[in-house]
């Protein structure tokens, strides 16, 4: 079932046989975000199969868009190839962007979540405007439609030949940038970036593998002026980096995605927020890495009067240091706080994206990183009092310091204020 949308918003829900998402109108096209689990089965297989039957019936009902990117969460990283075999089945040699991600569900019964973004024209046929999807490869999908252009990349890992974090993170780095320069976009147009490092917290020599992904990321962007084309007039001199998430896995190394847009349209802004909360993660002092993590704390994506925010990975910390130590109630509520601050009409109006506002219940899809199994339930509690309605894929994972028990995402449909 589909719900309506009430005046002033862009978002609509929908649940339909064991899938639940959002829909986001853009204006004469149609934003798709699903979260698919198994309706059927106990062995990974049959779940396997299940959870696409389910996706299928989901993207059926809302209308038919074309699936552009596709989130793969296994128990298990080998059970990929058998995805492979049922995607190729389903949608024929050229698959959407997909990424396979070694987090189990917080479901112990669920071998496989899918997290679908799909995009279409408009179910209001007097709206709907042509929307063209190219699926090049597994790692890239290109979007089309009023004279904007959407990358989705994903699914890079590193060669063999490098050893050790800085030099396998690079190595993703490289590859990630190459696919987006050969399906026409530059570097410096992405604007969303996502890093899964197995054992993140662990040491590596003197130091620690997620400190080598910062130093790698950081020596890799050197140089890069990103979305500067994209920024405000009047916007304020600052250090302009993409949205990301870094996050634990359980496989043993580092996969990345990105999101990239091209456009010369007048109306288009890409924006970089930070937090009134906290401290940039590119200010942070050398205790938390020598190569501080260069990335914005959510990007607004603003065009064709309409505006989405993608939130970078959010975490319990207040200015830079972590709050509510060993309490997972207390540091989910200051993570959903600190979101809520990061995409408030305020905060956007300062960043220079005015005539939006949006708040929890606007998050069109969410992912909940969850570190200890003996505290997922005080971490759900809060997510279904404070996330009631909105789709949530919830995984184990480690996050990025010892003493974080957890770290939500999400994309954001902005109301019109």
């Amino acid at each position: 079932m589909i719900q309506n949308r009430k005046e002033n918003q862009t978002l609509g829900r929908f649940r339909v046989d064991g899938c639940v998402g959002s829909l986001v109108d853009k204006n004469g096209v149609e934003y798709f975000y699903g979260v698919a689990t198994p309706a059927k089965g106990d062995a990974a297989r049959a779940q396997i199969f299940s959870a696409f039957d389910v996706l299928d019936a989901a993207i059926q009902e809302a209308g038919d868009p074309a699936i552009v990117k596709l989130n793969v969460f296994l128990r298990e990283i080998g059970d990929k190839q058998l995805v492979r075999a049922i995607m190729r089945s389903r949608y024929g040699d050229t698959l959407p962007t997909t990424t396979f991600i070694p987090q189990k569900a917080t479901d112990e019964r669920v071998s496989v979540v899918l997290e679908a973004t799909a995009i279409g024209p408009s179910r209001d046929s007097d709206r709907a405007i042509p929307v063209r999807v190219d699926r090049r490869t597994e790692r890239a999908t290109i979007v089309d439609f009023a004279d904007v252009s959407l990358g989705f990349f994903g699914g890079f890992v590193p060669s063999p030949e490098p050893i050790g974090a800085y030099a396998r993170s690079f190595d993703a780095f490289a590859q990630m940038r190459a696919e987006v320069e050969a399906n026409g976009f530059l570097f410096p147009q992405v604007f969303r970036t996502w890093l899964y490092q197995g054992h993140i917290v662990l040491e590596e020599g003197e130091t620690q593998r997620y400190k080598e992904l910062n130093r790698a990321r950081s020596d890799f962007f050197y140089g890069t002026r990103f979305l500067e084309k994209y920024q405000p007039k009047d916007a304020p001199l600052r250090a302009i980096y993409p949205a990301s998430t870094g996050i634990g896995a359980d496989d043993v190394d580092i996969a990345t995605g990105c999101q990239a847009i091209k456009t010369d349209r007048d109306d288009a802004l890409v924006v970089p927020l930070e937090n009134p909360n906290q401290t940039s993660a590119f200010d942070y002092s050398e205790f938390y890495s020598p190569q501080s993590p260069k990335f914005a704390r959510a990007c607004a994506v603003k065009f064709n009067e309409r505006c989405s925010v993608y939130v970078s990975g959010t975490a319990s910390i207040v200015d830079q240091k972590t709050v509510f130590i060993d309490d997972p109630e207390g540091q989910t509520n200051q993570t959903l706080d600190n979101i809520a601050a990061l995409i408030s009409g305020d905060n956007l109006a300062k960043h220079g994206v005015s005539g939006f506002d949006a708040a929890l219940e606007d998050l069109a899809v969410a992912r909940v990183y969850v570190k200890k199994p003996e505290q997922v339930e005080f971490v759900r509690n809060v997510c279904e009092k404070r996330l009631a309605s909105v789709p949530v894929v919830c995984v184990y994972a480690d996050v990025c310091r010892d003493d974080l028990l957890v770290e939500i995402e999400g994309i954001v449909s902005c109301k019109i204020a």
